[in-house]
């Protein structure tokens, strides 16, 4: 099978060629000139620069995938229109590529997030067809990347993965959890209780694989989780255990949160830099309930998650102190 995925060098993307690499497909990746390659290195594929500016940049690259798989996107952006720029208006650039270079086409994948719904109003996980109500920029620009893939669902087999927070080797998010654990520090952000879906990245990659192979999914969107829903405080714990750690637990008031983030954007604008933490990350760390519902996954796919959240954050913890992250 030959396949085309954007978004390659980044976390989750570089876990999925490399399970693709693993399976023996021909696998080419679209990176730009400025990419980092380090989790690509050794890997038997082949990487085509471009980027989605336009159609003409990437139709020599897709050259007649059989799949394509679309994780390019930015998580952080200085502004709504940057956003929008990358995160929609791009998507339609690679769709229409796909148009051009791809008459055998079976799967355009299409990795959207749970940030797209937005938080559940109660603790009941969400379902795929929920109602959505993204909370942030971030959250709305991926949704119109949903409306664009399905625009184009008539001449093309679309495929939407909506994973929750996501952790693993490699993640730069959820680490700063482990980064503080490690220091002796267990933060507790507002509710210590709140409730979010976790999926551990090469489970996700092996669900995307599934969705992307299976006839189930044209046209279908999908959460892929672990099956279980966490406290913040359980997590956290977990990761103090496998870090063999019994750290101080520091309350974090939402206010201090606020006050955090506006300091975080007024010196990340000095410093013409796009800041990590924001007003609006600060609005999605204080959501009570960030829950979805995996079971139409499992239902269609025969998607189970082979790693339970012990294992999962174990295995991170080590990369992490094997790589001298921590």
């Amino acid at each position: 099978m030959k396949v085309f995925v954007t978004g390659a060098t980044g976390f989750i993307g570089s876990h999925l060629a490399e399970l693709l690499v693993n399976r023996g497909h021909h696998v080419t990746c679209l990176v730009r000139k400025t990419s980092h390659l380090r989790w690509l290195s050794g890997l038997a594929l082949q990487t085509f620069v471009g980027d989605l500016s336009s159609a003409d940049a990437v139709v020599e690259g897709l050259d007649g995938a059989d799949v394509v798989f679309h994780l390019a996107g930015l998580t952080k952006a200085p502004d709504r229109q940057t956003y929008y720029r990358v995160n929609a208006e791009g998507t339609k650039t690679l769709l229409e590529a796909c148009l051009r270079s791809t008459p055998r086409l079976t799967r355009f994948v299409y990795c959207s997030s749970l940030a797209a719904m937005g938080p559940s109003s109660n603790p009941t996980p969400i379902s795929e067809d929920a109602q959505p109500r993204p909370l942030t920029d971030y959250g709305a620009s991926k949704l119109k990347g949903e409306e664009i893939v399905r625009a184009y669902a008539d001449w093309l087999p679309i495929t939407i993965i909506r994973p929750p927070a996501v952790y693993g080797p490699r993640d730069a998010d959820i680490f700063i959890f482990f980064q503080l654990i490690k220091k002796g520090l267990m933060p507790i952000i507002g509710d210590a209780h709140r409730l979010l879906s976790l999926v551990y990245v090469k489970d996700l990659v092996a669900g995307m694989y599934a969705a992307a192979t299976s006839n189930a999914s044209v046209g279908q969107s999908y959460f892929l989780t672990d099956g279980q829903v966490y406290t913040w405080l359980e997590v956290e714990r977990t990761i103090a255990e496998a870090l063999g750690k019994r750290p101080l637990k520091l309350k974090v008031p939402p206010v201090l949160l606020d006050v955090a983030a506006f300091a975080a954007e007024y010196v990340a604008k000095a410093l013409r830099q796009t800041p990590t933490l924001n007003r609006q990350k600060a609005q999605e760390l204080k959501q009570l309930y960030w829950v979805c519902d995996g079971t139409k996954a499992e239902r269609e796919l025969g998607y189970q998650a082979a790693y339970s959240l012990e294992k999962g954050v174990a295995e991170t913890a080590q990369w992490y102190l094997d790589n001298k992250w921590l």
